[in-house]
């Protein structure tokens, strides 16, 4: 078991360092407030071609692994991106990057992959107002017409970057829903944007204004049969390998993002002096939340490292590890960015010092891509052995 950075990984770290660097606290919080896709940075990364870090070498990539991917996520928020920069990466590495280099077939990986490499971004549509975590009972269809062209009708909820997405991936139904058999029948399919047969509202919300995230009414958009992607009615598989690297990438992010925070508080704590000449980060009371807050990213880092590593080997042990990784990342990051908030006291809770942005967008993090209380069903009931609970 090696854990030193391979020589691409401390080169990846490094470029991460530079890109992010150029993006400065002023650059996110005018994103923020202008709740504006951040353009300038995601066309430097496609420039950087560090979208294509997993994409295979034919395709433009440079043919490396979710480790990679995650390994460059987390230095990109930890050297300033935050979860508003790492985060972006699900919008195209994942959505589709992973599911087209496992699942895709030759033309559609020819198809795509090398826009992918060059910036167009990517959404994926699974969640439904309807059926929540419980994705096996969408009622999102997809009908088979006369002309061998799939007819896709339905609503979902809660869908990133469909403002700027170029493609988004569907999940629908192809056959009706078995009680024995719920996860048969599901299919994914790829239709590219803009299209008049779909329609999306944004939501106001609490943080990552860096996207918007919308319900979206598909009102029969049609799409070829060659934009099914893997086989009909099993898409479970494949769905999976979205799941976990989206899960393990935003973990990874979330790692950076509280790393990002705290070595913001430690800053101020190495200058900050209210009691004669001593800075504040020479009291225990200030040190000590400091300290356990890094020792959790620590662990949480390791996690995430170890779930990709298990991804880019398809070991089944992955979605485990994954669900662990996302729920510590996401605990620890939360609780290193509101450690971080109360080092600084009042300032922590001013806009201009980043602070509350970087609690806000992590806060999401408890939430999706999957709630905290699914997460721990899933590992009482898969790694522990205790009845299925819901």
């Amino acid at each position: 078991m090696d854990f030193a950075y391979t020589s691409d990984q401390r080169m990846l770290r490094e470029v991460a360092a530079q890109v992010a660097g150029r993006f400065g606290d002023d650059y996110w919080q005018r994103i923020d407030e202008e709740s504006r896709f951040p353009r300038e940075f995601w066309d430097l990364l496609a420039a950087q071609e560090l979208l294509g870090v997993a994409v295979p070498q034919e395709y433009g990539g440079s043919g490396m692994g979710l480790l990679e991917v995650a390994v460059l996520a987390e230095a990109l928020a930890e050297h300033g991106a935050g979860m508003d920069g790492g985060g972006l990466f699900v919008n195209g590495p994942v959505f589709g990057g992973f599911l087209l280099t496992r699942h895709g077939s030759a033309g559609q990986r020819e198809r795509y992959l090398p826009g992918l490499v060059r910036g167009e971004v990517w959404a994926g549509a699974f969640t439904e107002p309807d059926a929540g975590s419980n994705v096996s009972n969408i009622g999102t269809v997809a009908e088979r017409r006369p002309d061998g062209r799939y007819r896709v009708t339905g609503s979902k909820i809660f869908i990133s970057q469909m403002a700027v997405a170029n493609h988004v991936v569907i999940l629908a139904r192809t056959s009706p829903r078995e009680a024995s058999q719920r996860t048969h029948g599901l299919s994914l399919f790829i239709a590219d944007l803009p299209d008049p047969h779909i329609e999306f509202r944004p939501f106001k919300k609490l943080g990552s204004h860096f996207m918007d995230t919308n319900a979206v009414f598909i009102d029969g958009v049609e799409v070829p049969d060659d934009n099914l992607v893997g086989p009909l009615g099993e898409a479970w598989g494949p769905l999976y390998d979205v799941l976990n690297p989206e899960r393990i990438v935003l973990a990874a992010v979330a790692v950076g993002t509280g790393m990002l925070a705290l070595r913001k508080a430690v800053d101020f704590a190495k200058e900050r002096k209210v009691w004669g000449d001593r800075p504040v980060g020479s009291y225990q009371g200030i040190q000590f939340p400091l300290a356990k807050a890094r020792m959790r990213l620590a662990a949480a880092r390791l996690k995430v490292y170890e779930a990709a590593w298990l991804y880019d080997r398809r070991s089944p042990e992955c979605g485990l590890a994954a669900a662990m990784a996302k729920y510590e990342a996401a605990h620890a990051a939360l609780e290193a960015a509101d450690c971080a908030i109360q080092t600084l006291g009042g300032s922590g809770y001013i806009r201009d010092y980043g602070l509350e942005r970087h609690w806000r967008n992590l806060r999401l993090n408890r939430i999706a891509p999957v709630t905290d209380e699914m997460t721990l069903n899933f590992v009482a009931q898969h790694d522990l052995g205790l009845p299925r609970s819901y």
